[in-house]
């Protein structure tokens, strides 16, 4: 007598342990947000936890600042995240600023590219939340390393990163958030491309696709303090505003300007209404960006209550 589907699908589930039904609490997934409107708003709440960001762009754009965000906020929720470093880049007094508790945020400079892809996955058989690569352009496999400087073979790099992800990847579905940052370099050739040390296997296996680029000065008078940080989101398996973008203050001093992001927003939603360079918001008429958030920044409740009045 033939199985009836109920049977089947039982049947199925019952030997194969990699097998299980479409609603399985196991395939749901969870946001880390950014807490900044504008990208929770363009990414669909946040980097999704069991997939792969990729974050990209060129140098000084911001791209690491916005890796420490993630792990600010996964901290925040007494959540445990891992920052590989293969550039040697690690800046812990720039990182405190930037919100991470670092004594409780592991480290590794690693030597070779093995040794990375091997406490990554250990990581994730961990349950480490967040899990920050920075970056892939940093990863050499051993066989590079113990060679002299002159052996350099053609794509060795991409050969690497194409044979290591698709082992790597399986391990995300023990709840870590995989977040890996690469610079955009442009190639040899009568035409000027943005090309990612590593090849092109990351962009294939990436869920979330985030690329960085600055967009314009911010000035206080005539010195330049700062630049409109653009997040554009190039490709998304897990929802969000594909090919959408967001544009985001970024000041030297400090990072992402979070006062000004939120203004800029209420802005957009008419909660603060623009007449040339007049800014009303309810009673009060200020004049000029900069003085609407030294306003709020003087104003803390004030400012609360406006956080409170955007809608997401």
């Amino acid at each position: 007598m033939k199985k009836t589907s109920a049977e089947v699908i039982k049947d199925l589930l019952k030997n194969n342990k990699n097998l299980q039904l479409g609603d399985s609490v196991g395939l749901e997934y969870n946001r880390i947000p950014f807490n900044i409107p504008a990208l929770d708003k363009l990414t669909g709440g946040g980097i999704p936890n069991k997939r792969f960001t990729l974050i990209y762009g060129p140098t000084n754009v911001g791209k690491s600042y916005l890796a420490s965000q993630i792990v600010v906020n996964v901290q925040k929720e007494g959540g445990v995240a891992a920052w590989i470093d293969t550039e040697l880049s690690w800046d812990p007094v720039w990182n405190k600023k930037c919100g991470i508790d670092t004594s409780k945020l592991p480290i590794l400079q690693p030597t070779t590219g093995e040794e990375v892809f091997d406490t990554i996955r250990k990581l994730m058989v961990e349950g480490v939340d967040v899990i920050i690569l920075d970056s892939i352009a940093g990863l050499v496999p051993t066989n590079i390393m113990d060679n002299d400087f002159s052996h350099s073979p053609m794509a060795w790099q991409a050969r690497f990163v194409n044979g290591a992800l698709p082992k790597l990847l399986p391990n995300l579905k023990h709840g870590s958030a995989l977040v890996a940052i690469n610079q955009v370099r442009s190639s040899v050739g009568p035409t000027a491309l943005d090309n990612m040390p590593g090849g092109l296997a990351q962009s294939f296996f990436a869920h979330f696709l985030m690329q960085v680029r600055r967009h314009g000065w911010i000035k206080e008078g005539t010195q330049n303090v700062g630049f409109d940080m653009e997040v554009r989101l190039r490709k998304t398996k897990v929802g969000g505003e594909n090919w959408s973008s967001a544009t985001v203050p970024f000041r030297v001093e400090g990072g992402i300007d979070i006062v000004e992001s939120y203004i800029r927003e209420a802005i957009k939603q008419g909660l603060i209404e623009q007449t040339g360079s007049w800014y009303t918001y309810k009673d009060t008429r200020l004049q000029g960006l900069n003085g609407v958030r030294g306003f709020f920044i003087d104003n803390e409740e004030l400012f609360k209550d406006l956080q409170s009045e955007l809608s997401t």
